[in-house]
């Protein structure tokens, strides 16, 4: 999913974009200068990209060349590892739960310390 902005003339119009099998189809979400359709898109950009302050986890990474999707697992581990409360919020908006319990369950490198809090925090039964 991504968010394309068109300017006709002096306004601009926010679109949401996805795939449909082979099809690209894109959705028309509203004029920007509406504050809820600003709210609306901000918050979609937010979720599609790592923001500064997550950034710090990963020194020497370039941003543009890191893809949400791909690193998933060794992003989610990284934030849990070593992220606080902000980058929890972030990570949450990015990936499904199911997802940071899949990461949680098998990450090889994260310690028993976090394994053991965030256990408790997703309130995972069996984590063995």
């Amino acid at each position: 999913m991504s968010i394309i902005i068109r300017k006709t003339g002096n306004r601009e119009y926010a679109y949401v974009a996805h795939r449909d099998g082979a099809r690209m189809v894109q959705s028309y979400v509203g004029p920007l200068a509406q504050p809820d359709v600003r709210r609306r898109v901000e918050a979609a950009q937010w979720a599609t990209t790592m923001p500064a302050h997550t950034m710090r986890l990963f020194p020497g990474v370039d941003p543009d060349a890191l893809r949400l999707q791909r690193a998933a697992g060794a992003i989610i581990a990284c934030v849990l590892e070593q992220g606080d409360l902000e980058d929890l919020r972030w990570l949450t908006c990015v990936y499904p739960a199911a997802a940071v319990i899949d990461v949680l369950l098998s990450a090889n490198g994260m310690s028993d310390r976090a394994r053991n809090f965030w256990t408790v925090w997703f309130e995972v039964r069996d984590a063995s």
